[in-house]
């Protein structure tokens, strides 16, 4: 289960001076810290099988490694995200390609991924290039990762930019401790709950050109 919240920052000089804080590096496992750049291409049949199932299906590059990842079920509330998710490394080169479903034999998506898709072609929808800035954070005995994102949504009705702060959970025994630091956070720099996963305003792009024409 990935849980994470999400905060729209107003500038890169808001992004800059979350990563600076004094506080928060106080929490920092500051080995941990790195900017990377990330490539993510998401895909779905040309009916849009996988979005009307609400499952989510890419192909992302970090740096040096890659990760194929599906995503479905949970849901949303205020800057909170909840959705379970599986991911597995690929080569990074074949990022500019459809993830074969069969990387995902054995996890329980898998079965409603072949459904979804059976006899159709899986297509690239829309692709994300941004920067990450993010490193580990220790906070009342939770592991959770702080990332900072600048970047643009690429679809072929326009683009949109990226400029967001993610918090998410990776370990310990509370998941609203990244609830609460979020708020910590957002109440500090003015922050905006960010309700919205960079693919639901990638698709909102390619909706809102589809019904205009």
């Amino acid at each position: 289960m990935e849980v994470e919240v999400k905060y729209a920052l107003a500038s890169e000089e808001t992004l800059e001076s979350i990563w600076n804080d004094s506080a928060l590096e106080e929490i920092s496992d500051m080995m941990s810290s790195e900017r990377l750049p990330f490539l993510a291409v998401y895909y779905d049949t040309d009916r849009m099988s996988l979005r009307k199932a609400h499952y989510t299906l890419r192909a992302r590059s970090e740096g040096s490694t890659a990760f194929a990842t599906v995503k479905w079920g949970g849901g949303t509330k205020g800057a909170l995200h909840k959705r379970e998710e599986i991911n597995v490394a690929i080569d990074p080169e074949k990022v500019g390609e459809a993830p074969d479903i069969q990387i995902f034999k054995g996890s329980s998506a898998y079965k409603e991924l072949k459904r979804l898709t059976k006899s159709s072609v899986l297509k690239p929808i829309l692709t994300m290039e941004f920067t990450r800035s993010r490193r580990r954070l220790e906070y009342e005995g939770n592991i959770i990762e702080l990332a900072l994102d600048t970047g643009k949504i690429i679809t072929d009705a326009g683009t949109c930019p990226i400029l967001e702060m993610e918090l998410e959970h990776y370990a310990g025994p509370n998941e609203d401790s990244v609830k609460e630091l979020g708020q910590k956070i957002a109440e500090k720099y003015g922050l905006v709950p960010e309700s919205r996963s960079k693919y639901s305003r990638g698709l909102k792009l390619i909706t809102d050109n589809t019904e205009s024409n």
